[in-house]
C-alpha cells in the first residue's frame, strides 16, 4: 500500500471518503503502520455512513461524519478516496483562501480504475506538489489526473511513476513536510503479481 512508505507520524486525522468493502480494507491496514486512529468519513448515503461507523468503532477507530468532503481537506493529513464516482467528490469549489497555512497532506485515490470514472476535481489535481502515479501511461487513460492532463492543467512528464518515488528517496515524505501529495492508484498487474508471490512465499514457509 502506498500510503505506508510516504505516511508520516503527523497525522493526527485520516480522512476517508467511501463506505464500503474497499474503504475498510484501507483502513484494516492503516491500523499495523499508524497510530492515529481518529477517522473522519464522508459518504452519499447517510445509512451506510452510519454503518460504517458502528463497525469500524469496534475495532478501534474513532470515527466522525463529515457532512461535506471538503471538510476533510480542513482537517486530514492523510485521505484515502475510495469510491467509484463518475463526478468530482473531493476539491470541488473548495476555497483555498480558507487554509492558513499549507499541512502538508497526502491524498490517495484508489476508485478511478476505468475510464470515467474520477474521485478529484482537477483544480485540486492542479494545487499538488507531488503527483504519482502506479504507471505514468496508465494514468493519462483513466484514474484521477486523465482529465487534467486532457484539460493541460498536468504535463504527463511531471507525474512520477511509484517504482521512481521508491528509488528516489529525497521525494518522499518528512515529518515537516508541507508539500500536497496525490497518489493516483488505477491497478497495474504486476502488483498483483508481486503480492500472489508474497502471499504464496508465506504460505510455503508456514508448510514447511
Amino acid at each position: 500500500m502506498f500510503s505506508s512508505i510516504c505516511l508520516t507520524n503527523r497525522t493526527i486525522v485520516i480522512g476517508i471518503v467511501g463506505t464500503g468493502i474497499q474503504a475498510r480494507y484501507q483502513l484494516d491496514y492503516i491500523k499495523s503502520i499508524s497510530k492515529c486512529r481518529h477517522v473522519l468519513v464522508y459518504g452519499r448515503t447517510p445509512s451506510n455512513v452510519e454503518k460504517f461507523i458502528q463497525d469500524m468503532t469496534k475495532k478501534g477507530w474513532r470515527v466522525q461524519r463529515a457532512l461535506d468532503p471538503n471538510d476533510l481537506l480542513h482537517s486530514c493529513e492523510l485521505i484515502i478516496t475510495a469510491t467509484t464516482s463518475r463526478s468530482p467528490v473531493l476539491g470541488k469549489e473548495f476555497d483555498w483562501d480558507q487554509l492558513p497555512h499549507k499541512k502538508g497532506q497526502l491524498i490517495t485515490c484508489i476508485g478511478a480504475d476505468a475510464t470515467g470514472k474520477i474521485e478529484l476535481d482537477t483544480t485540486l489535481v492542479a494545487k499538488a506538489d507531488l503527483l504519482i502515479a502506479d504507471s505514468r501511461l496508465q494514468t493519462s487513460e483513466r484514474g484521477e489526473f486523465e482529465e487534467a492532463i486532457q484539460q493541460n492543467i498536468v504535463n504527463l512528464q511531471d507525474i512520477i511513476e511509484l517504482g521512481e518515488l521508491v528509488e528516489k528517496k529525497e521525494l518522499l515524505r518528512t515529518e515537516h513536510d508541507d508539500r500536497l501529495v496525490i497518489f493516483d492508484s488505477s491497478g497495474v498487474a504486476v502488483q498483483d503479481c508481486a503480492v500472489a508471490k508474497m502471499v504464496y512465499e508465506t504460505l510455503q514457509a508456514l508448510n514447511d
